[in-house]
């Protein structure tokens, strides 16, 4: 009995320690009750027979990025459009709905934007099941433009919410969505509509072993690669990028060809998109998990065709709480002894393929790549594991010692089933991409060795290395508190988090998986009184307790 008393003597310690709750805020208009609601904006519902049939011919070619929806112009602003309610407190809230019907999710470019201090805007859908990043007057740019990550439904609310005694007037203007039909559930009226689990079923999850002699490297690299939404209705993959500062200055490389008809203002980047139940060439289906690492927008630093790369720079930096790496590189163009990529086909969850035959060096039509042998071209069978298709372009090629050594340009490997079907890819070089051309906006160098060190090879950084993983209460937040029903609980950072709910003597009474972005555990089986609620980080085995009062 001394034991379990001393047990939640320390419980009690950590409810004080972290009572301080901090997180995105809920969109001010759940909790507070309008008078109005706007006006749905209705666009009509898209012709979808002219894109079905190119696509059935672009979803095969990895030198574009792979289509996931349509760019539909709309011009809305904040003095002509939408709805203003003046609230009691002073603020003020703007609201504008947007529906694309029959869309699967919806992205918003903003062709001007300015917050001014003491305002955020916030995006979600008509369920409220999915809410964007919060944006605030820190996600201001040169540019003035902005661009966000994928919200669910045919359904968008946009609102801006402005606290009292705010005095700069904000500017937003919507210049287009992205209608997405695919990333999505199937939708009847497009057959050949993609969802989570839509690339090939020879294809292995990240988190499937692909050799003792890799693996270790492998759980550190999957947290550089980045899962591109180029706010054009098209996708790529990346990879955060190192350099010989070892600063966390946020680069991304990816390939040149994501450049095409697509402003790195308006991209919006997703990492740690990995499945918690991998599935390794057996054609089931994968675990999913929404999660909500993502940043927006993105500044060119330099492109080159000669090897088909672009680096760019977030323009937000990368938050000390995420768990993810900035990766190695190695300029040396040695060819490796094997070589593994890791990438997003079809715009689904991380995949990673490996070859042990060797890249070799070759020109493709004036391109200097990285040959990964197979069919008519070079020598080996194409990929050992897994595969690349149309959505990994620009994921990056690693060496044996987990370097990258370059990006995915074009190639024809692909399933046939649960096997591959032994055919070629290609990458550009980083060895090339490093010096080429007779400017920093051509060539690497400048941009990962701003030092001029010399090196030609640098190890991949950690995050969060010798920083406490699991922050009190860092980026969760948790509420009601008194609750009857539902608790919710936000979580931005961990993608393995679960939970515990225990009586105060210990008894457990249910646990769960708290993946999602915006999570609902209930309590309606439970009694009235005090419990307590259990989070930890599976990743790092870190945890935090609190108590709760269900109350009714």
């Amino acid at each position: 009995m001394r034991e379990i008393i001393l047990f939640f003597f320390s419980l009690f310690f950590v409810f004080n320690l972290f009572s301080q709750e901090v997180g995105n805020p809920m969109p001010e208009s759940w909790s507070t009750t309008l008078s109005k609601s706007p006006r749905l904006i209705q666009l009509n519902p898209l012709d979808m027979g002219v894109v079905m049939a190119q696509d059935s011919i672009n979803d095969l070619d990895k030198s574009i990025p792979w289509r996931y929806g349509i760019q539909r112009s709309l011009q809305l602003n904040m003095d002509e459009d939408g709805l203003w309610t003046d609230l009691p407190n002073g603020g003020k809230i703007w609201q504008v709905v947007i529906q694309s019907q029959n869309a699967l999710n919806i992205s918003i470019n903003f062709t001007d934007f300015f917050l001014p201090p003491g305002s955020r805007l916030q995006l979600f859908n008509n369920e409220r099941t999915t809410v964007a990043q919060t944006f605030t007057n820190a996600q201001n740019r040169e540019s003035n433009r902005l661009g966000t990550w994928f919200i669910n439904g045919d359904t968008v609310w946009i609102e801006y919410f402005q606290a009292a005694g705010t005095s700069a007037k904000p500017r937003l203007e919507i210049g287009s969505i992205i209608h997405g039909y695919r990333m999505g559930e199937i939708n009847p009226t497009n057959p050949l509509g993609n969802r989570m689990n839509g690339s090939g079923p020879c294809n292995y999850d990240v988190n499937c072993p692909i050799g003792p002699d890799f693996d270790s490297q492998k759980d550190i690299l999957k947290k550089s690669v980045a899962f591109v939404n180029l706010g054009n209705g098209y996708l790529c993959s990346a990879v955060l990028v190192n350099n010989t500062k070892a600063d966390k200055t946020p680069y991304i490389l990816t390939a040149n060809h994501c450049l095409e008809n697509s402003d790195p203002s308006f991209w919006s980047i997703r990492f740690n998109w990995v499945s918690p139940r991998p599935v390794c060439g057996t054609g089931e289906d994968s675990g999913d998990l929404r999660n909500n690492f993502t940043v927006s927008g993105a500044k060119l630093m330099a492109n080159n065709g000669l090897s088909d790369f672009a680096l760019v720079k977030l323009y937000d930096d990368i938050p000390d709480s995420w768990d993810v790496a900035f990766a190695g590189w190695d300029n040396s163009d040695t060819d490796p002894l094997f070589e593994v990529g890791i990438h997003h086909p079809n715009g689904d969850i991380m995949k990673i393929c490996r070859d042990d035959s060797g890249a070799e060096k070759i020109n493709a039509n004036g391109v200097k790549v990285w040959l990964i042998g197979g069919g008519q071209h070079g020598t080996g069978n194409g990929w050992e594991l897994g595969t690349t298709e149309s959505g990994s372009s620009g994921s990056p090629l690693f060496n044996e010692r987990g370097k990258i050594i370059g990006q995915l340009y074009a190639g024809e490997s692909s399933c046939v089933g649960t096997e591959n079907n032994q055919n070629y890819d290609i990458y550009g070089r980083f060895g090339v991409s490093w010096d080429s051309g007779y400017s920093p906006e051509t060539r690497l160098k400048d941009w990962l060795d701003p030092g001029n060190s010399g090196q030609t090879s640098i190890e991949t950084l950690q995050n969060i290395l010798n920083v406490p993983v699991f922050t009190p209460m860092g980026e969760l937040e948790i509420f009601p508190n008194p609750v009857s029903s539902t608790i919710t609980v936000k979580n931005a950072s961990y993608p393995h988090l679960t939970y515990q709910f225990f009586t105060i003597i210990g008894q457990q009474m249910q646990a769960g998986t708290l993946y999602n972005s915006v999570n609902s555990i209930s309590v309606e089986n439970l009694d009235e009184g005090i419990y307590l609620l259990r989070l930890t980080d599976e990743d790092s085995s870190d945890s935090i307790t609190k108590k709760i009062v269900v109350k009714r």
